[in-house]
Parts: C-alpha cells; sequence; structure tokens
C-alpha cells in the first residue's frame, strides 16, 4: 500500500524512499528467524516479499515508462496544434527524477542482493517490444490512411528509448524495431509493414478508393466497399502504449483524424520513411504485378464488350445536333445484358488508373526526397551545377570528403607516435566507398517512368485483341474491334448512368479530356474509372493512330458537354 501511494501520488520526494517497505520486512524476517524461533512465519514473510517486490518493478516500470513516453509526446507533438488550444499546460509534463533509482543495482531483501536497476532495463526492453506490437495490430485493423497515425507514435516511442537510453543500457531501437517487423533476415525484403499496406491497397484501397486528381488524394467511394476487409477487434490497453497521458492521447488522435479521411501525399511521406529502402521496392514489384494480373483479367471481358457492338459503325449526321448524335450512339450500343461485364471492366480499369497515380505520388516523393539528400551529400561529393545544368565534379582530383579522410590519414602515418594506422586507413577506404555508392543514387531513375513502361509491355501482349490493323491500309472509321471504340463506348454509357442520377440543371459532366488536360467533376465510379484509364492510355499508346472518335469523328478525343449547369464539386 505504501509503494502505490507513492508510485500513484507522483511526488519525486517519496521516489528516493520507496524501498524503504523492504527494510521492515527484513527486520520482521530477522525477528522471526532469531527471536520467535518461527520458520513458517518466516516462510510467509519470504513469499509475501516476493509478491510485493515483482508487483513494486512491474508498477515502477509502468510509471517510468509513462512518464518518458509523455515527454517525448510533449516535445513532438505540433506546435500550430499548440498555439491554437487555449490550455496548454496540460499537455507539458512535470519533471520527475529517477536518478536514484536508476542507481540502486544492489538492494537487500531477505539477505538476497537485487540489481534493481538491471531488473528495471529487462522489463523495459519488454515493454518497448509489447508497445510496437500493439502499434502494429492497432494498424493492421485500420485502413491506409492510419499509416500518419503509425509514424507519429513510432517517432513517440522512437524518442523515448533515446531519452531512457542516457539511463539505461536497453536494446537498440531498430534492432527491436526488426525483430517485431520480423525482418532480421539479411535476404528478407518485406516486413510485417509492408505485408499489411499491401494487404491495404489489394483488397480495400483500390477497389474502394478514388482520386481526385485537383488535391492529388485519394478518398473512399461513397458507394460502399466492393471488398469489405474483415477487422478484428483490438483489446484496449493502458495510456501509455499510445503517448503516455489521457491529454496527449487525445491531441494526436485528433491530430491522427485529419489525415484519416484521404490518401495523399502526406501518407506517401509516411510510407516512404516507414519502409524505407529496404521493403520499398517490393511494395513496387507486388504493385506493378497487379497491374499485370488486372490487364490479362480485363481482356476476356473487353473482348465480351466487343463481341456486343455492331460489326460497322459509320459516320454520324452532322444535322442531328449533339443530342441526335447521343441517341443514335445509345441506340447501336447494345451492352444492356452485359451490364454486369462492364462493370468489371469499369473496375478494373479504375484499379489500374488509380495504382499507375499512386506510383505517380510515389514518384513525386522519392524525388523530394532524393533532393533533399542530394542537397546534404553534394558539397561532400564535390558536386556543382554546369553551365548546361548538368552536374559536374569541382575537382578532377577525388572529392573532399575523400581528400579529407586521405588527409588526416596521412597526417596520422606520418606520425611516429601512432601506434596502430590500420583503422584510419579503413576510414579512407570507406569514405572512397561512400564516394562512388552516393554518386550512383544520383543518378537514379524514375518510379513513374519504370511503371509507364512495364505496363506498355504487358498491355503489347494483348495488342493484337484490340487493335486490329486496317485491310486496305487506311485508316478503317467503321469498325468496332479496338480498344479506343470499347473506351469510347463506356464513357457515353456511363455519362447516360450519371445523367439520370444527376437530373438536367443539377450538375455538369464532361465526358473525357482533350489531349492531356482532364476535366475532373463526378461522383460515378465509372466516370474515375474512365478518367484514372486516360491517365495509362495517353502514354502507352494504346489509342488508335488515327485518334478517331467510336462513331467516325476525326480528331482527338473531345469534349461534350451533355448536362446542364455548373456541378457542386466540393464533396470531392
Amino acid at each position: 500500500m505504501l509503494v502505490d501511494h507513492v508510485i500513484e501520488s507522483q511526488d519525486a520526494g517519496f521516489l528516493g524512499s520507496i524501498l524503504m517497505p523492504f527494510d521492515i520486512y527484513n527486520d520482521s524476517a530477522q525477528h522471526a528467524l532469531s527471536v520467535l524461533k518461527q520458520r513458517f512465519l518466516y516462510d510467509e514473510i519470504e513469499a509475501e516479499v516476493d509478491l510485493c517486490f515483482d508487483q513494486l518493478v512491474y508498477k515502477l516500470n509502468e510509471i517510468i515508462f509513462s512518464y518518458y513516453k509523455s515527454c517525448a509526446a510533449s516535445v513532438l507533438l505540433d506546435q500550430s496544434f499548440l498555439s491554437a488550444c487555449d490550455d496548454v499546460d496540460k499537455y507539458s509534463v512535470k519533471p520527475i527524477r529517477f536518478d536514484e533509482i536508476f542507481k540502486l543495482r544492489r538492494v537487500k531483501v531477505l539477505g538476497r542482493s537485487i540489481d534493481l536497476r538491471n531488473l528495471i532495463t529487462q522489463r523495459m526492453n519488454k515493454l518497448f517490444r509489447e508497445n510496437i506490437d500493439y502499434l502494429f495490430d492497432h494498424f493492421e485493423n485500420q485502413d491506409l490512411c492510419a499509416i500518419v497515425e503509425l509514424e507519429q507514435l513510432l517517432d513517440v516511442l522512437k524518442l523515448t528509448h533515446w531519452l531512457l537510453s542516457k539511463d539505461l543500457e536497453l536494446d537498440s531501437y531498430t534492432l527491436m524495431l526488426n525483430e517485431m517487423q520480423e525482418n532480421l533476415s539479411l535476404v528478407s525484403f518485406s516486413s510485417r509493414v509492408s505485408y499489411q499496406i499491401w494487404n491495404a491497397m489489394q483488397n480495400d484501397f483500390l477497389p474502394n478508393f478514388i482520386l481526385c486528381n485537383t488535391t492529388q488524394r485519394f478518398i473512399r467511394s461513397s458507394k460502399g466497399a466492393r471488398h469489405a476487409p474483415q477487422k478484428t477487434t483490438i483489446p484496449s490497453r493502458k495510456p501509455y502504449f499510445y503517448c503516455g497521458s489521457q491529454d496527449l492521447n487525445l491531441a494526436y488522435q485528433s491530430l491522427a483524424e485529419l489525415y484519416s479521411e484521404f490518401f495523399g501525399i502526406p501518407h506517401m511521406f509516411a510510407l516512404v520513411r516507414l519502409l524505407g529502402s529496404r521493403s520499398l521496392p517490393w511494395i513496387i514489384r507486388a504493385l506493378l504485378d497487379h497491374i499485370s494480373s488486372k490487364i490479362t483479367a480485363i481482356v476476356p471481358q473487353i473482348t465480351g464488350l466487343q463481341e456486343a457492338l455492331p460489326k460497322s459503325i459509320g459516320l454520324l449526321p452532322f444535322d442531328g445536333g449533339i443530342a441526335g448524335c447521343q441517341k443514335i450512339i445509345h441506340e447501336q450500343l447494345t451492352w444492356g445484358a452485359k451490364s454486369d461485364l462492364k462493370a468489371e471492366v469499369l473496375h478494373g480499369l479504375k484499379e489500374i488508373g488509380s495504382a499507375l497515380y499512386w506510383m505517380s505520388l510515389l514518384d513525386i516523393v522519392l524525388r523530394q526526397v532524393d533532393t533533399t539528400q542530394f542537397m546534404q551529400v553534394a558539397p561532400w561529393l564535390g558536386l556543382v551545377p554546369g553551365m548546361d545544368g548538368e552536374l559536374k565534379q569541382a575537382d578532377n582530383d577525388y572529392s573532399p570528403i575523400v581528400n579529407l579522410f586521405k588527409s588526416a590519414t596521412n597526417a596520422i602515418i606520418s606520425n611516429p607516435t601512432c601506434p596502430n594506422p590500420s583503422s584510419f586507413l579503413i576510414m579512407s577506404k570507406q569514405a572512397e566507398a561512400a564516394d562512388i555508392l552516393y554518386k550512383t543514387i544520383t543518378n537514379a531513375g524514375s518510379v513513374l517512368e519504370y511503371t509507364l513502361a512495364f505496363t506498355s509491355a504487358a498491355l503489347d501482349r494483348h495488342y493484337n485483341k484490340w487493335s486490329a490493323a486496317p485491310k486496305t491500309g487506311f485508316i478503317d472509321i467503321t469498325a468496332s474491334r479496338d480498344f479506343y471504340r470499347i473506351f469510347s463506348g463506356l464513357q457515353f454509357c456511363n455519362k447516360a448512368e450519371i445523367k439520370d442520377i444527376c437530373p438536367s440543371g443539377t450538375g455538369e459532366m464532361p465526358i473525357l479530356c482533350c489531349s492531356r488536360k482532364k476535366t475532373l467533376s463526378g461522383t460515378g465510379a465509372g466516370h474515375w474509372s474512365l478518367l484514372n484509364w486516360d491517365i495509362l492510355i495517353i502514354p502507352v499508346r494504346l489509342n488508335h493512330p488515327s485518334c478517331v472518335q467510336p462513331w467516325g469523328c476525326t480528331g482527338m478525343f473531345q469534349v461534350h458537354t451533355i448536362l446542364g449547369a455548373n456541378q457542386n464539386r466540393a464533396q470531392h
């Protein structure tokens, strides 16, 4: 009870006397053996001391871990959030000194000498592993948008480890993190986080999220989950598994909620930092394979839509106007019995387009990260911009970092009092290796460029099925076997569905884009699938060389406004 009172009161003056109750137990045990000559009484005292000491170590670790966790969370709390708060003091932490407890290496309990510092260190290592495991469990039961919250909580835990490492000999944080991620093997490039990210992308993100190109964000579709992932209930844990205190927990939860409804650039930065250069290529490879499999899956579906079209579609009458041409097109489209097939094609195109745009966001983030890293290492590598914008070496000799270590090594070796210059020779060789390594990194390629090249190669395998060469050698504007005709037919059908949802006068819905300028509006998943697919087909040359309209109108895809006034785009 006395120990509980000291711990729960958090009075710094009492912590130095937290072991005084065990002096009473020592005296009682001595009295039971020496004066009363009662062995059973000593055994009862010993059992109670063992239980009390275990509880002391457990609760002492809790309060120490909570205190340092609160300190770390308070330091990392967003300053703009604090400036908007009225009561800032509740997010500050009252200083408590645990130095006297950390110095206790020999605690006498019933004649035994116990290293309390070592017990605290062991328990702390266990707490850190449990905390990391809980954060991963928490992330695995949320969608991909929670990756920002995961990074914030791991940053708090990392700073907590750094603060505690000043007083205790803890295990390496990187080692514990890799251990809980099951990523200790030198030949393992996936991890627990990377596997969960890919699992969330495959089962939830790509099927259920739609793109808003204006804000460069993905948001969850309002039509509901196509493939609802199964989530398990995570039991609630004590506050120190989050940020240490209830107030700090609420503050960080409020910040995390700002990023919980969309996926964008901040989430991609968090993803890149969490995965690192080791697991990120595994995600990229998995996503490329997913794109290839999706393309293969929609090939027979597109073939089914091709077979349902008329064998020949002529030019549209110019005197019918937009309404007349649209009516003729809908009469010729005979996909009414293939609504399920059309929906599967639209969804497949949407997933491929979303994956490509996700890769473009990743490319943007990686370029920013590489630029920041280059600005840091360029002075050491001796790289300067040339007149033509290309990088060049400032000196024809070695880079500054190599010259620095070579000159230092030569100075050390020339000193006769140097007992062992081999370590300096090793550092000089390591500087040369680092120079070569970082110069190679500066010439890294583009993830998006590689993705488009990979997708183009995947599409080339099915090019003969989606595009037929004209029999006469000239452009055949009446044939209906090419992919761009299916694509345009999907547009017209989709606009008709959106027109039924948004009556005339309530919204405006452009069909597609002219050249590379994309007009974003609309709520239908089909519109988003076509829009995302347009991002794909322009770079990889899927459109017909003539770029003709499906019913004979030559020229690039034109923008046809088929609905009324302006549409409110605020929802996207």
